[in-house]
């Protein structure tokens, strides 16, 4: 996809006005960054609109309290259609319980190891790139602070980290129907960089 798209400004809108009021006081920029980011990666590797849109307005869904959910997404699904709608619920990472509170980054994970066995393709895309975004500013962190830095950012302990993106690796290539092998690519390599940095700052 290439130029301006009215569907895309508006779904930043959205996530602005959704997304960005569950900042946390620290890092507030780079949380209400983040959705442009993944969208930037999803759009390097050739994604279209639908899962562009998808993929910003899943990270509203995220951080919203189960309670507020069934409004949330009935307003995405009127102003840009059920397809969008399910493509970013099938994406979606459970950050948040039904009261609001954080789950836990390792539960929170396992439950998604487990989603991955039957996303669909598109929302494969979107967890990928998000993956990826994670992925290089845990990388930042490490190279320019260390590894004692991550979980002060809502991220896991370095062993942690290391092993989920072995974990992530394999549960991918598992996908042998999904087309997303430049993702996956970079993904790796990411991965790799990070490994590199642990160990080196270890």
């Amino acid at each position: 996809m290439q130029g301006y798209s009215d569907r895309i400004n508006h779904a930043l809108a959205f996530a602005a006005k959704y997304h960005a009021p569950y900042a946390p006081e620290d890092g507030a920029m780079h949380y209400v960054a983040h959705p442009a980011n993944v969208a930037i990666i999803l759009a390097r590797h050739g994604a279209d609109e639908t899962t562009l849109v998808a993929g910003i307005l899943h990270h509203v869904i995220e951080v919203c309290p189960g309670s507020d959910r069934s409004a949330l997404t009935a307003k995405i699904n009127e102003k840009f259609g059920p397809v969008v709608l399910s493509v970013a619920r099938d994406a979606v990472e459970q950050l948040v319980d039904a009261h609001g509170a954080l789950v836990p980054w390792s539960h929170r994970k396992r439950l998604l190891l487990t989603a991955l066995a039957t996303m669909e393709p598109r929302a494969l895309d979107i967890c990928c790139a998000d993956e990826i975004h994670q992925c290089g500013t845990a990388i930042t962190l490490v190279e320019r602070l260390g590894i004692e830095y991550l979980p002060a950012q809502g991220l896991a302990p370095a062993p942690l980290m290391t092993a989920w993106y072995g974990d992530l690796a394999d549960a991918l290539a598992r996908r042998e129907d999904w087309p997303g092998r430049a993702l996956r690519q970079e993904l790796n390599s990411l991965r790799a960089r990070f490994t590199n940095a642990v160990h080196r700052d270890g």
